[in-house]
């Protein structure tokens, strides 16, 4: 007869709950560690570091585990996505996303998407790229740009694909979806002043540098939308004429120098 197992590790509490689970289909089972591991094909110590409490272990796992137990895996998903939350620790430090319909800017946006992903646990990219429908709708670069709030979706379609691996039902995701379509109209609506100033042979050539920081400029939308367009390119127009002015100003030093 084996050693007895050491109690289970509640150090981080969700984890715990989901090695007492464990532990409790293995008894209902009637089996022990080296049967669960012929059947799994995983070996008899790691089944029982996942039953240990002291480790988190990954849903393949569980769901193996689960499976040689006899019992569905989809009724110890929420147990395990509560565990994997609590060890992250990220999700209870963000802003739950108000209502779509409510979010105005891309900080919102951008907010929104990151706690969707930790609320899904965070999965790998290689995973929300599977669970988005392929590469095609979400290549794993872009998912990297997303959930590090470096980007938003480039499209209507990658949002609904990102929201979708996040686990997010189609009702929701698609008001979500209408909310980036609302609030990224107005950044290809101020995009145009930008394009018409870069593109026009009226204007000096700007310094790569210049170019560099224009580029990089994003208004914060709030208020009215009809308020926002017109604030945003007045923006862009400050930020255009204080770019230029000293380049301007040194070529006309050059000149008469």
């Amino acid at each position: 007869m084996g050693r007895p197992e050491l109690p289970v590790d509640h150090t981080v509490p969700a984890r715990g709950v989901l090695a007492e689970a464990l532990r409790g289909l293995r008894a209902a089972a009637g089996l022990t560690y080296d049967e669960l591991a012929a059947k799994t094909g995983r070996s008899p110590a790691a089944l029982k570091r996942a039953a240990s409490g002291r480790i988190l272990p990954p849903w393949e796992t569980v769901k193996e585990f689960t499976s040689a137990c006899g019992i569905p895996p989809a009724g110890l998903r929420p147990v395990w996505l509560k565990a994997r939350i609590a060890e992250r620790g990220r999700l209870k430090q963000l802003r739950r996303p108000r209502a779509p319909e409510l979010a105005t800017t891309f900080g919102d946006l951008g907010e929104a998407m990151e706690y969707f992903y930790e609320a899904a646990g965070a999965p790998s990219l290689r995973q929300l790229q599977e669970q988005a429908g392929g590469r095609h709708l979400l290549p794993v670069s872009s998912a990297a740009r997303i959930v590090n709030r470096e980007a938003l979706p480039a499209s209507r379609q990658q949002c609904l694909a990102f929201l979708t691996a996040c686990g997010l039902g189609g009702r929701t995701a698609e008001r979500w979806a209408q909310a980036f379509d609302r609030i990224t109209r107005h950044r290809d609506l101020d995009a145009a002043p930008a394009i018409r100033w870069e593109e026009s042979s009226h204007v000096v050539a700007l310094h790569p540098g210049v170019h560099r920081q224009f580029e990089g400029y994003v208004p914060r939308l709030s208020g009215d939308a009809g308020v926002r367009g017109s604030e945003a390119v007045r923006e862009r127009t400050r930020d255009r004429d204080s770019l230029e002015r000293p380049v301007v100003q040194r070529k006309s030093r050059a000149v008469h120098g």
